[in-house]
């Protein structure tokens, strides 16, 4: 009687396991592609399962291999995202490729990416065959949709109104002092005690911790430090995955990765949820994003659960800190392979600043801001974003069927001298004089922080941050690039410097006891 019911199950899944198969593995893929053929869109062709994904995995074990570039080479995209580069010369400026199964077209037109990035309730951002970056980030206003976006943007809002980014900058200026000191106390151990090196992508990456923590938290904790190395490890774990077929229901099987994840996840909600409850136990809403999220609960608010206050607090932690931290790390690069731009930038801080305990006027610090939209252009955080469709439609009058992945490069668009002339390979922070929105042929080109209404809402927290620091390192050094620095940014979910940034910092010999602000 049991080897009877089991062989029926085992009929019944059979019947309707293996068409559901052939549908998703060979019939649709097949479709697909004609149907975007029809379009005159081609692409890498699909293997059975895996899709473009071991060509992916194949040419970016090869780009590790190659040359390190040269440091007055910006144009990444053969090291870091090679596949696009290769099929955007292979299949032109819109193709067709595979992430498994499921279909995802790539496209440097800018009338489609306009279209995308419009409030469009069709196209959703989307992890896509990544559930591990729902770890890394939550499930917060990065990836909630329709009213759910509303609520969360609402509620999270007022920590980017101009009075909390002067607390911003106030804790940005503690954390560079810190980190000031820290250098003369290195230098003066070196003998001469004029210079010193220093890993610059490790000094970024502990400045920013300590800057989004206090404005999430109010202030450190032991539990955020370890929420923190314990989210490094899941963003390791995040990248690998990136290969993996995107199998429905492989994230719950109990794969070394996938428990090492949940593990490294359960101690960061953990973490998080001890330090929510113990806010409440005190009953202090104080003005950190965590503070905000409380004093929004209420019969008429826009209320977030403590599942969605602890999606908000891994998303700011986060991308807080990652694009904060990689800002920073490029902009220092680019002073240091530019040292006349170092010294216009120094020049004008000191100029505008001198007053050691004065609050810097950031509104002042014009030629430091064309900077730092230069260095977002070059060296955008996010080399590519993504968007669903949740249902057919058409963009820039490519028909596109549900369930479809758009792609749209951002470092290839920002290198587009159809978008930003003949120069874009170049460094040239004076093409933003007139700013962001003139400084090339469209406005919504510059797409370090998305646009339109699901622009990236810290925007103005990196760029105060990353202002901030900058302003007060120049006052007290100079620095270059050390012999050792070797040129291979990477693709690591954001742009890194594959082997770190040790540069040689400088003790600056200027007029007054304090040589600065």
């Amino acid at each position: 009687m049991e080897a009877n019911v089991v062989n029926t199950v085992a009929a019944i899944l059979t019947i309707f396991l293996i068409p559901r198969a052939i549908w998703h593995l060979v019939w649709r893929p097949y479709t697909v592609t004609r149907w975007f053929e029809r379009q005159g869109i081609r692409g890498p062709p699909y293997r059975l399962v895996v899709g473009s994904l071991l060509e992916i995995k194949r040419m970016m074990v090869a780009g590790r291999a190659k040359a390190p570039l040269d440091t007055g080479c910006h144009d990444y995209t053969p090291l870091a995202i090679p596949f696009f580069h290769k099929w955007f010369s292979d299949y032109g400026k819109t193709f067709l490729y595979w992430l498994g199964p499921i279909p995802a077209i790539c496209s440097s037109d800018i009338e489609l990416v306009k279209q995308m990035l419009e409030d469009r309730t069709d196209l959703f951002p989307k992890d896509y065959l990544n559930p591990s970056l729902e770890i890394i980030f939550g499930k917060g206003v990065v990836f909630a949709n329709g009213d759910d976006w509303k609520r969360h943007r609402k509620v999270v809002n007022p920590i980017f109104h101009l009075d909390n980014l002067k607390s911003v900058q106030a804790i940005a200026s503690e954390g560079a002092q810190k980190k000031i000191e820290q250098w003369c106390a290195q230098i003066e151990k070196q003998g001469d005690g004029h210079q010193a090196e220093i890993d610059m992508a490790r000094c970024s990456e502990e400045l920013t911790v300590e800057v989004i923590e206090r404005v999430i938290f109010g202030k450190t904790y032991r539990e955020v430090r370890e929420a923190f190395v314990a989210g490094k490890e899941l963003q390791k774990l995040a990248f690998y995955a990136l290969s993996d077929p995107p199998i429905p229901g492989f994230r719950y099987v109990p794969t070394p990765r996938n428990i090492r994840s949940w593990k490294l996840d359960k101690l960061i909600t953990t973490n998080f949820t001890q330090l929510i409850k113990a806010r409440h136990k005190v009953a202090v809403h104080r003005d950190d994003l965590l503070g905000l999220m409380l004093q929004s609960r209420g019969p008429e608010a826009e209320t977030l659960s403590t599942e969605e206050i602890i999606g908000e607090c891994k998303t700011f932690f986060a991308a807080g800190q990652d694009t904060s931290a990689n800002l920073l790390t490029w902009g220092m690069f680019l002073l240091s392979r530019y040292p006349e731009w170092q010294d216009k930038i120094r020049e004008e801080v000191l100029r505008e600043c001198r007053d050691d305990d004065e609050v810097i006027d950031l509104g002042k610090l014009k030629l430091l801001n064309m900077f730092l939209l230069e260095t977002l252009r070059l060296y955008s955080p996010v080399p590519f974003l993504l968007r669903k469709t949740a249902s057919d439609t058409t963009v820039a009058n490519i028909k596109v069927p549900r369930g479809t992945m758009i792609t749209f490069p951002v470092a290839t668009l920002h290198r587009s001298k159809e978008v930003w002339g003949l120069d874009a390979d170049e460094f040239n922070p004076m093409r933003f004089e007139r700013g962001a929105s003139r400084a090339a042929k469209y406005p919504y080109a510059m797409l370090a922080f998305s646009h339109g209404p699901r622009a990236c809402v810290g925007k103005n927290y990196a760029m105060v941050q990353v202002q901030t620091v900058m302003a007060k390192i120049l006052t007290r050094f100079s620095f270059s690039l050390s012999p050792r620095y070797v040129h291979m940014p990477k693709n690591f979910i954001t742009l890194v410097p594959r082997h770190g940034l040790p540069l040689v910092v400088r003790r600056l010999q200027l007029d007054g006891p304090e040589n600065g602000m």
